[in-house]
């Protein structure tokens, strides 16, 4: 409120953030909010950072690509803790939700979700952006038209309706002052796995972007190389995978 005054902070802010959270943003800790950036000026993006690019073949070849490896086998529709029992490794990197790990021996950590639904339009443009949140009585709180993003030009349009949940897959930590406690209970446990390494959102219970994800990956990455004998490394051009 002492940012964006009290009108803007009731139309923007509260109806938005009690949506996406459930909870009244009272409840929530400061960085919620301090996630949104207030400008003075006509920049109209969400981030300020200089460059920004999207894969040049989209997210879904990059992962391809990273993940066409030999040494790289997929398990998919896989419950972790049913086989972690019958895979042997020396050093894990664990990213789903960190409670689960332990089996919520402490408690359920919360986590919010996401249902989308996907329409087809039979018009050329919905919307004049690609991203158009809706922070009043809506019960979803963004639309996305991909064509802005891709370029595409076609006579029908795609569209995806994002609509908050505590039904489904985890996406979310929820930033609370009690759930950072219990945060810190499953963190002092994993602090004792020596040689299990917790990366991402649920594993750190944090609200990252997608660029401090990857840079805590490169990060986490760069600790396991010190703890592995130089004998046993591999070389630098094995290590190294186009993406």
């Amino acid at each position: 409120v002492s940012t964006v005054g009290r009108e803007l902070y009731e139309k923007f802010f509260r109806g938005y953030t009690r949506k996406q959270w459930g909870v009244d943003p009272s409840q929530l800790s400061k960085s919620v909010t301090a996630r949104v950036p207030t400008r003075t000026n006509r920049d109209d993006r969400y981030f300020g950072d200089s460059f920004q690019q999207m894969p040049a073949g989209g997210y879904t070849r990059m992962f391809e690509r990273m993940l066409d490896h030999p040494n790289v086998k997929i398990m998919l529709q896989t419950d972790y803790r049913e086989v972690r029992e019958r895979i042997p490794f020396r050093r894990l990197i664990y990213t789903g939700p960190i409670d689960e790990f332990f089996d919520w021996k402490l408690g359920r950590l919360p986590y919010r979700s996401l249902r989308f639904e996907h329409v087809t339009l039979e018009c050329e443009q919905f919307q004049p952006v690609a991203v158009v949140n809706y922070p009043q009585t809506e019960a979803y709180t963004r639309i996305t038209e991909y064509k802005h993003l891709t370029g595409q030009r076609n006579i029908r349009t795609s569209l995806t309706y994002e609509y908050p949940t505590d039904i489904g897959d985890p996406y979310y930590p929820v930033p609370r002052p009690k759930n950072e406690a219990l945060y810190k209970q499953y963190e002092a446990l994993a602090d004792n796995c020596p040689d299990v390494w917790f990366v991402g959102r649920l594993a750190t219970y944090r609200y990252y972007n997608m660029d401090q994800v990857v840079g805590q990956a490169l990060a986490t990455f760069a600790r396991i190389q010190k703890t592995i004998p130089a004998s046993d490394r591999a070389p630098q051009s094995a290590l190294a995978m186009p993406v």
